[in-house]
Protein backbone atom coordinates (compact mmCIF):
# COMPACT_ATOMS: atom_id res chain seq x y z
CA UNK A 1 0.00 0.00 0.00
CA UNK A 2 1.19 3.51 -0.88
CA UNK A 3 -0.05 6.63 0.90
CA UNK A 4 0.81 9.97 -0.68
CA UNK A 5 0.61 13.51 0.66
CA UNK A 6 1.10 16.84 -1.10
CA UNK A 7 4.43 17.25 0.72
CA UNK A 8 5.60 13.82 -0.44
CA UNK A 9 4.65 14.57 -4.04
CA UNK A 10 6.42 17.93 -3.93
CA UNK A 11 9.52 16.32 -2.43
CA UNK A 12 9.63 13.54 -5.04
CA UNK A 13 9.10 15.92 -7.95
CA UNK A 14 11.80 18.31 -6.76
CA UNK A 15 14.36 15.57 -6.08
CA UNK A 16 13.78 11.79 -5.73
CA UNK A 17 16.91 11.58 -3.55
CA UNK A 18 15.42 14.10 -1.13
CA UNK A 19 12.24 12.01 -1.07
CA UNK A 20 14.35 8.96 -0.22
CA UNK A 21 15.94 10.63 2.79
CA UNK A 22 12.71 12.29 3.97
CA UNK A 23 10.13 9.54 3.44
CA UNK A 24 11.94 6.21 2.92
CA UNK A 25 14.67 6.67 5.52
CA UNK A 26 12.38 9.01 7.51
CA UNK A 27 15.17 11.43 8.40
CA UNK A 28 14.80 15.04 9.43
CA UNK A 29 17.29 17.70 10.56
CA UNK A 30 17.90 17.56 14.31
CA UNK A 31 17.11 21.27 14.51
CA UNK A 32 14.05 22.66 12.76
CA UNK A 33 14.50 25.65 10.47
CA UNK A 34 13.29 28.93 11.95
CA UNK A 35 10.81 29.44 9.09
CA UNK A 36 9.17 26.07 9.83
CA UNK A 37 8.92 26.82 13.54
CA UNK A 38 7.33 30.23 12.84
CA UNK A 39 4.88 28.76 10.32
CA UNK A 40 3.83 25.95 12.64
CA UNK A 41 3.29 28.29 15.58
CA UNK A 42 1.32 30.70 13.35
CA UNK A 43 -1.03 27.86 12.40
CA UNK A 44 -1.55 27.02 16.08
CA UNK A 45 -2.57 30.60 16.83
CA UNK A 46 -4.97 30.62 13.85
CA UNK A 47 -6.54 27.42 15.14
CA UNK A 48 -7.14 29.15 18.48
CA UNK A 49 -8.62 32.13 16.64
CA UNK A 50 -11.07 29.95 14.69
CA UNK A 51 -12.07 28.06 17.83
CA UNK A 52 -12.85 31.31 19.63
CA UNK A 53 -9.93 31.01 22.05
CA UNK A 54 -8.09 34.14 23.14
CA UNK A 55 -4.31 34.53 23.09
CA UNK A 56 -1.74 37.13 24.03
CA UNK A 57 0.52 38.68 21.40
CA UNK A 58 3.91 37.65 22.72
CA UNK A 59 5.95 36.82 19.62
CA UNK A 60 6.03 37.05 15.83
CA UNK A 61 3.63 34.14 15.13
CA UNK A 62 1.00 35.57 17.49
CA UNK A 63 1.49 39.03 15.93
CA UNK A 64 0.88 37.45 12.51
CA UNK A 65 -2.32 35.82 13.78
CA UNK A 66 -3.41 39.19 15.18
CA UNK A 67 -2.80 40.74 11.75
CA UNK A 68 -4.80 37.90 10.14
CA UNK A 69 -7.72 38.74 12.42
CA UNK A 70 -7.47 42.43 11.45
CA UNK A 71 -7.13 42.13 7.68
CA UNK A 72 -8.78 38.84 6.64
CA UNK A 73 -12.63 38.76 6.57
CA UNK A 74 -12.73 35.30 8.13
CA UNK A 75 -15.71 36.10 10.36
CA UNK A 76 -17.91 35.84 7.25
CA UNK A 77 -16.74 32.31 6.46
CA UNK A 78 -18.69 30.55 9.20
CA UNK A 79 -15.78 28.16 9.75
CA UNK A 80 -17.08 24.71 10.68
CA UNK A 81 -13.91 22.59 10.77
CA UNK A 82 -10.28 23.32 11.60
CA UNK A 83 -7.23 21.16 10.80
CA UNK A 84 -9.42 18.53 9.11
CA UNK A 85 -7.55 15.41 8.02
CA UNK A 86 -8.54 13.25 5.06
CA UNK A 87 -7.63 9.96 3.42
CA UNK A 88 -9.07 8.99 0.02
CA UNK A 89 -8.53 6.05 -2.30
CA UNK A 90 -7.09 6.89 -5.73
CA UNK A 91 -6.63 3.35 -7.05
CA UNK A 92 -6.16 -0.15 -5.57
CA UNK A 93 -3.46 0.20 -2.92
CA UNK A 94 -2.89 3.92 -3.56
CA UNK A 95 -4.23 6.60 -1.22
CA UNK A 96 -4.00 10.37 -0.88
CA UNK A 97 -4.05 11.89 2.60
CA UNK A 98 -3.51 15.30 4.12
CA UNK A 99 -4.86 18.02 6.37
CA UNK A 100 -6.97 21.00 5.32
CA UNK A 101 -6.47 24.08 7.47
CA UNK A 102 -10.17 25.00 7.60
CA UNK A 103 -13.54 24.44 5.94
CA UNK A 104 -16.04 27.27 5.49
CA UNK A 105 -19.74 26.82 6.20
CA UNK A 106 -20.41 26.29 2.48
CA UNK A 107 -17.70 23.61 2.30
CA UNK A 108 -15.01 25.76 0.67
CA UNK A 109 -11.53 24.72 1.85
CA UNK A 110 -9.10 27.28 3.26
CA UNK A 111 -5.31 27.09 3.21
CA UNK A 112 -3.06 29.34 5.31
CA UNK A 113 0.50 30.25 4.43
CA UNK A 114 3.22 32.40 5.94
CA UNK A 115 5.67 33.84 3.45
CA UNK A 116 8.98 35.66 3.29
CA UNK A 117 7.52 37.82 0.49
CA UNK A 118 4.34 39.80 -0.04
CA UNK A 119 1.42 37.90 -1.65
CA UNK A 120 1.72 39.81 -4.93
CA UNK A 121 0.78 38.73 -8.47
CA UNK A 122 4.02 36.77 -8.86
CA UNK A 123 3.22 34.82 -5.69
CA UNK A 124 -0.32 34.09 -6.87
CA UNK A 125 0.85 32.94 -10.29
CA UNK A 126 2.87 30.11 -8.71
CA UNK A 127 -0.28 28.70 -7.14
CA UNK A 128 -1.83 27.83 -10.50
CA UNK A 129 0.64 24.93 -10.67
CA UNK A 130 0.74 24.16 -6.94
CA UNK A 131 0.26 20.46 -6.10
CA UNK A 132 -1.04 21.15 -2.60
CA UNK A 133 -4.01 23.06 -3.98
CA UNK A 134 -4.66 20.26 -6.49
CA UNK A 135 -4.38 17.61 -3.76
CA UNK A 136 -6.98 19.25 -1.54
CA UNK A 137 -9.45 19.84 -4.36
CA UNK A 138 -8.98 16.28 -5.63
CA UNK A 139 -9.56 14.83 -2.16
CA UNK A 140 -12.69 16.90 -1.55
CA UNK A 141 -14.04 16.04 -5.01
CA UNK A 142 -13.67 12.33 -4.24
CA UNK A 143 -15.12 12.65 -0.74
CA UNK A 144 -18.18 14.56 -1.95
CA UNK A 145 -18.68 12.76 -5.23
CA UNK A 146 -18.77 16.02 -7.19
CA UNK A 147 -16.16 18.52 -8.44
CA UNK A 148 -14.74 20.96 -5.89
CA UNK A 149 -12.92 23.57 -7.92
CA UNK A 150 -11.89 26.42 -5.64
CA UNK A 151 -9.97 27.03 -2.46
CA UNK A 152 -9.52 30.19 -0.37
CA UNK A 153 -5.83 30.96 0.09
CA UNK A 154 -4.60 33.27 2.85
CA UNK A 155 -1.05 34.58 2.99
CA UNK A 156 0.70 36.51 5.75
CA UNK A 157 4.13 37.94 4.98
CA UNK A 158 6.77 37.86 7.70
CA UNK A 159 8.50 41.14 8.60
CA UNK A 160 12.27 41.23 8.33
CA UNK A 161 12.77 43.86 11.01
CA UNK A 162 15.90 43.81 13.14
CA UNK A 163 16.20 44.45 16.89
CA UNK A 164 17.12 47.98 17.89
CA UNK A 165 20.84 48.44 18.51
CA UNK A 166 20.02 51.24 20.95
CA UNK A 167 18.52 48.69 23.33
CA UNK A 168 21.23 46.03 23.12
CA UNK A 169 21.93 46.37 26.84
CA UNK A 170 18.33 45.49 27.74
CA UNK A 171 17.21 42.30 25.93
CA UNK A 172 13.67 42.40 27.34
CA UNK A 173 13.10 46.01 26.28
CA UNK A 174 14.67 45.23 22.91
CA UNK A 175 12.26 42.31 22.38
CA UNK A 176 9.23 44.42 23.38
CA UNK A 177 10.24 47.23 21.04
CA UNK A 178 10.78 44.83 18.14
CA UNK A 179 7.41 43.17 18.69
CA UNK A 180 5.69 46.57 18.74
CA UNK A 181 7.25 47.47 15.37
CA UNK A 182 6.30 44.07 13.95
CA UNK A 183 2.66 44.57 14.93
CA UNK A 184 2.61 47.98 13.22
CA UNK A 185 4.27 46.63 10.06
CA UNK A 186 1.29 44.64 8.77
CA UNK A 187 -1.25 46.02 6.28
CA UNK A 188 -3.48 44.76 3.47
CA UNK A 189 -0.51 44.35 1.10
CA UNK A 190 1.22 41.98 3.51
CA UNK A 191 -1.83 40.02 4.68
CA UNK A 192 -4.26 38.98 1.98
CA UNK A 193 -6.67 36.27 0.85
CA UNK A 194 -7.82 35.21 -2.59
CA UNK A 195 -9.41 32.30 -4.42
CA UNK A 196 -7.45 29.72 -6.42
CA UNK A 197 -9.37 27.71 -9.01
CA UNK A 198 -8.78 24.39 -10.77
CA UNK A 199 -10.79 23.18 -13.76
CA UNK A 200 -12.36 19.75 -13.32
CA UNK A 201 -10.12 18.38 -16.09
CA UNK A 202 -7.02 19.66 -14.26
CA UNK A 203 -8.09 17.79 -11.13
CA UNK A 204 -8.68 14.59 -13.11
CA UNK A 205 -5.28 14.93 -14.80
CA UNK A 206 -3.63 15.41 -11.40
CA UNK A 207 -5.27 12.23 -10.12
CA UNK A 208 -3.76 10.29 -13.04
CA UNK A 209 -0.34 11.74 -12.19
CA UNK A 210 -0.65 10.59 -8.58
CA UNK A 211 -1.77 7.10 -9.57
CA UNK A 212 1.21 6.82 -11.95
CA UNK A 213 3.59 7.98 -9.21
CA UNK A 214 1.97 5.66 -6.67
CA UNK A 215 2.33 2.64 -8.95
CA UNK A 216 5.96 3.49 -9.56
CA UNK A 217 6.58 3.48 -5.80
CA UNK A 218 4.46 0.36 -5.32
CA UNK A 219 6.83 -1.59 -7.55
CA UNK A 220 9.61 -1.14 -5.02
CA UNK A 221 11.68 1.59 -6.60
CA UNK A 222 15.38 0.96 -5.89
CA UNK A 223 17.01 4.00 -7.51
CA UNK A 224 16.32 7.51 -6.21
CA UNK A 225 18.40 9.83 -8.36
CA UNK A 226 19.47 13.36 -7.50
CA UNK A 227 18.19 16.51 -9.16
CA UNK A 228 21.22 18.85 -9.15
CA UNK A 229 19.17 21.63 -10.76
CA UNK A 230 17.00 21.79 -7.64
CA UNK A 231 20.09 22.03 -5.40
CA UNK A 232 21.18 25.19 -7.18
CA UNK A 233 17.79 26.87 -6.75
CA UNK A 234 17.46 26.61 -2.98
CA UNK A 235 19.39 25.02 -0.10
CA UNK A 236 18.56 21.38 0.67
CA UNK A 237 18.38 20.11 4.24
CA UNK A 238 19.96 16.81 3.13
CA UNK A 239 22.90 18.21 1.18
CA UNK A 240 25.45 17.15 3.80
CA UNK A 241 24.56 13.45 3.43
CA UNK A 242 23.55 13.35 -0.22
CA UNK A 243 26.88 12.31 -1.75
CA UNK A 244 28.22 10.17 1.07
CA UNK A 245 25.31 8.60 2.94
CA UNK A 246 26.12 6.26 5.81
CA UNK A 247 22.99 5.32 7.81
CA UNK A 248 25.22 4.10 10.65
CA UNK A 249 26.95 7.45 11.04
CA UNK A 250 24.53 10.37 10.91
CA UNK A 251 25.37 13.80 12.30
CA UNK A 252 22.70 16.48 12.50
CA UNK A 253 19.76 14.20 11.67
CA UNK A 254 17.22 12.20 13.65
CA UNK A 255 14.59 9.62 12.75
CA UNK A 256 11.04 10.89 12.43
CA UNK A 257 8.42 9.34 14.69
CA UNK A 258 6.36 8.50 11.60
CA UNK A 259 6.55 9.13 7.88
CA UNK A 260 4.26 12.18 7.93
CA UNK A 261 4.59 13.84 11.31
CA UNK A 262 2.21 16.67 10.37
CA UNK A 263 -0.69 14.18 10.38
CA UNK A 264 -2.23 12.34 13.31
CA UNK A 265 -2.79 9.30 11.07
CA UNK A 266 -6.08 7.93 12.25
CA UNK A 267 -8.74 10.63 12.50
CA UNK A 268 -9.96 10.58 8.89
CA UNK A 269 -13.72 10.52 9.50
CA UNK A 270 -15.87 12.88 7.42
Amino acid sequence: MIELTASMVRSFKSCPKKYFFEYIECLKPAESAEALVTGSSYHEYLEKLFRGESFDVVDLPSAMAEAFDRFIPWHNWEVRDVEKEFRVKLAPGIYLKGKIDALCGDGTPVEHKSSSTKPDEKYRARLFLDDQVSSYLLALSLLRGEPVNRIVYTVCAKPKLLPSKKLEGDPEAQARELLARQREWFDTEKVDCFTVVRATQEIEDFKRELVYLGRSLQQGRKVFYRNPSCCSIMPCAYQSICQDYDPECLVGFVKKERQCEELNDGNFEW
